[in-house]
């Protein structure tokens, strides 16, 4: 559904004119082949709106109605196991329905290797951040100690003499 902003009584009763911007809400669902994505895009025509998808499966909703300056920008991003090149729309005059056909099975799992290689692969320079730093911090305390040692022998030593 979507989310309708409200123009305040006084600017309103003022005549101000506002942009309203629709914050669309999409509904999903997950089939065994198939996503279904649906927007209620009520008051909108097919010529007012666009949908747009990226090489990364970014989905974009960007669309505005000429009267009353409604708009709609709407950015999603699709699952890994999307296929992007195979996207159908359908729009019946209230509801948008997207259908993105899932990758053949052998697809998902290279894809899902991908995801996990990048994940791999940022929690090892995540990891080596942590470990050069874990370094800095134990020669930061070693040399603390070192540094406490000292004060301490010479205090010692300092109350011997007196």
């Amino acid at each position: 559904m979507a989310s309708w902003p409200q123009l305040s009584a006084k600017a309103a009763a003022d005549g101000h004119r506002c942009d309203i911007d629709l914050d669309l809400k999409p509904r999903w669902d997950d089939g065994a082949t198939t996503y279904l994505i649906r927007f209620d895009l009520s008051g909108f025509k097919k010529d007012e709106f666009k949908v747009l998808v990226d090489a990364g499966g970014r989905l974009t909703l960007r669309g505005q109605r000429p009267s009353g300056h409604v708009r709609v920008n709407k950015a999603l991003q699709l699952p890994p196991t999307a296929d992007f090149d195979k996207i159908a729309a359908r729009f019946d005059g209230r509801m948008l329905c997207l259908t993105v056909p899932k990758l053949p099975v052998a697809e998902m799992a290279l894809a899902r290797m991908d995801e996990a290689k990048e994940l791999a692969a940022w929690e090892t320079e995540a990891e080596k951040e942590r470990s050069e730093w874990d370094r800095g911090q134990v020669i930061a305390a070693a040399v603390a100690a070192f540094a406490l040692g000292v004060v301490v022998t010479h205090k010692l030593l300092s109350a011997k003499h007196v």
